[in-house]
């Protein structure tokens, strides 16, 4: 069992055995920081995380985010990693009302609980991929007005802005991280989310890609590792601002994604084009400046190089 402190020194990792939450765990166990992690029922985690819980550097909560956030205890919490959504930028817009009360309405929920279990900071993973909207040049900068064109990116803003007015109200500090469209290991190849992780899984098994449009749809990919790195950077105590972008900075069509695959597997992958879908924004680009002047040199590894790391992953994996 893991031993019981009154000192606020843990962090609390919202959606901890998601893709981007099981990295920075196993990001941040390595850095032996004391964690608490919250995802659902019957959630996965890798054995060091439960070698980790053994040890009692960290201790896992399962439930449902909603309130009263039942078994989750806030008195040894010192910062959160907010990661948690019910749904994701293809799969919204379905049920507005009910995905608005599971994401934005508990987060303020939990927002009063934080402040009043004294909670110092709260660090937030919007989306760099979604609030911005169709209505821009194609390079997203954090100073341009966003129109998210899904219900998804509203639910990220406008928690955004509720993170600033708890911030005013009660001075609960906080970070925003615009993060852009992360891949690597831990993501599901098999998900509704991730292009290059899903396209280079299916290659490597022999399984035709499927591609939504002509596949000249721009993203800014960043492999998780890189990710991870910058999302801790903003967390920490340097900075100027409360929200950046995080991405590469530089844009790759579908296209180009594929053609990586293919250089780094050295066979051409089988591709099937479909219809195209209204909430793809043809193009988005993270401006990464900001970062760059507060945080220093970041040179995140080029698509190819991710790829073929997360190639590797999953031949260690087999």
């Amino acid at each position: 069992m893991m031993e019981r402190t009154n000192a606020k020194n843990r962090i609390l990792i919202l959606g901890a055995a998601g893709f981007i939450g099981t990295n920075l765990t196993l990001r941040l166990l390595a850095k032996k920081k004391r964690l608490v992690l919250f995802d659902r029922l019957g959630s996965r985690y890798p054995a060091a995380v439960e070698q980790a819980q053994r040890e009692g550097q960290v201790s896992l909560v399962y439930g449902s985010f909603a309130p009263p956030f039942l078994g989750l205890s806030l008195t040894e919490v010192e910062t959160v990693f907010h990661l948690i959504s019910t749904t994701c930028p293809t799969n919204s817009n379905r049920d507005v009302a009910a995905e608005m009360e599971e994401n934005l309405i508990a987060t303020i929920r939990f927002l009063d609980a934080c402040v009043e279990a004294g909670v110092k900071k709260v660090v937030f993973l919007s989306s760099g991929g979604t609030v911005y909207g169709k209505n821009h040049t194609g390079i997203c900068r954090e100073e341009e007005e966003a129109f998210p064109i899904t219900s998804y990116g509203v639910q990220k803003l406008t928690i955004e802005k509720m993170l600033y007015l708890y911030h005013e109200m009660h001075g609960l500090d906080y970070r925003i991280v615009r993060l852009s469209n992360p891949y690597g290991p831990y993501q599901r190849p098999d998900g509704v989310q991730g292009v290059v992780t899903t396209f280079t899984w299916r290659a490597l098994n022999g399984l035709p890609i499927e591609v939504y449009g002509d596949g000249s749809v721009v993203r800014d990919y960043i492999y998780i590792d890189d990710a991870v790195d910058g999302i801790l950077r903003i967390a920490g105590p340097m900075g100027n601002h409360k929200l950046y972008n995080l991405g590469r900075g530089e844009g790759c069509s579908v296209k180009d994604v594929i053609a990586a695959i293919a250089e780094v597997l050295k066979r051409e992958p089988q591709v099937t084009f479909l219809p195209g879908r209204p909430v793809d924004v043809p193009v988005n680009v993270l401006d990464i400046s900001r970062f760059q002047k507060d945080f220093g040199a970041f040179a995140p590894m080029p698509l190819k190089e991710g790829i073929r790391r997360l190639t590797a992953f999953y031949r260690r994996s087999e």
